[in-house]
């Protein structure tokens, strides 16, 4: 156990990299998967959950299965900022303790960050105004 615990945690982990994986496959957990955190598949679980309920229905966007999928994409956005902005040294004592390198990011961590924060922005802010549409579309409709 010892063993197999030590040889997880024997690779090096870039900051970076684990935020630009977060970005982009947040609602895959893959950015988990590389950085050695317990329960990685949740994420997975809830994508492969929804993502059925969702495909081949008309107004896909407005399903609940949408709206629960969303919810892994837009942890994965957070979760990339998260770790993009978070100083070096506490990243490397959390995943690379048994590391003797070390992390020293510049404007790569920067650079994500930014992006991340413009995507994810974009695309919470669509969600919200999907989810009120949705809401006051179906309460219309039970009114009448």
């Amino acid at each position: 156990m010892i063993e197999a615990r030590s040889h997880r945690m024997s690779h090096f982990r870039h900051k970076a990299f684990s935020a630009l994986l977060a970005s982009l496959t947040g609602a895959l957990g893959l950015h988990r998967l590389y950085l050695g955190q317990r329960l990685w598949w949740v994420p997975l679980a809830v994508t492969l959950i929804a993502l059925p309920l969702v495909i081949g229905i008309d107004h896909w966007y407005q399903t609940p299965a949408f709206f629960v999928l969303m919810v892994p994409v837009i942890a994965g956005f957070i979760h990339a900022l998260v770790l993009a902005l978070m100083p070096d040294e506490r990243f490397d004592a959390r995943f690379n303790a048994a590391q003797s390198r070390r992390n020293r990011s510049g404007w790569d961590a920067v650079l994500i960050a930014v992006a991340t924060l413009l995507v994810g922005a974009v695309v919470l802010m669509t969600t919200i105004a999907l989810l009120t549409q949705t809401y006051f579309e179906y309460a219309l409709k039970v009114r009448s």
